[in-house]
């Protein structure tokens, strides 16, 4: 199992929001360990994509999306975290939202951060995976690509057989791409 490098988020987050699916999202917290397999993704492009947080440029909350690729761009929306993924080059703000997560390892960690129990409904949806996850405002910023990190993404070698393309949900522009990604038949995504 490798942990995922530079080289692989350093390309269009169209690219990028394909391979994810089927990786593994590793968390450390508190001497325990949390996994889960990537499920679905979205696609957010630098400067053109009027739904990208980058749109209107470098303000104090998005300072992380203009970091290199590879690092992790933590957000609130709706009072909840989200958990976005730099891709491309430092200054070239595109990023990949990660949706919805399988869960692995860790599940009963998972259910007390949540406090839920239904597996199905632990990380299915980017709010809700960061809650099961322990993923805050804290780790905004973090370079996923080394493994002393808290939080990064392994590739263990699963292939992934059919990825359904659809629209992007929960914004209100730019709705019309087809931006968001998952793996068909996969029970733990947010929408199908």
């Amino acid at each position: 199992m490798n942990i995922l490098q530079k080289e692989f988020y350093n390309r269009s987050p169209l690219e990028v929001a394909v391979d994810l699916l089927g990786k593994i999202v590793v968390r450390k917290l508190d001497g325990q360990i949390i996994t889960g397999r990537i499920t679905e993704t979205e696609a957010y492009l630098a400067s053109s994509d009027e739904a990208s947080h980058s749109f209107k440029g470098k303000t104090p909350r998005t300072q992380s999306l203009f970091l290199d690729a590879g690092h992790a761009y933590i957000h609130s929306m709706h009072t909840q975290n989200c958990f976005d993924i730099v891709t491309e080059s430092i200054d070239v703000p595109s990023s990949v939202l990660i949706r919805a997560l399988e869960p692995l390892e860790g599940i009963e960690t998972m259910k007390k951060l949540r406090g839920k129990e239904e597996l199905k409904d632990l990380t299915s949806g980017p709010g809700k995976l960061c809650k099961a996850l322990s993923v805050t405002r804290s780790l905004d910023g973090i370079d996923l690509t080394k493994d002393n990190s808290e939080l990064f993404i392994i590739d263990d070698g699963f292939v992934v057989q059919s990825v359904v393309k659809a629209k992007r949900i929960g914004i209100s522009k730019a709705k019309e791409h087809e931006y968001r990604f998952y793996i068909k038949d996969n029970i733990y995504v947010s929408k199908k």
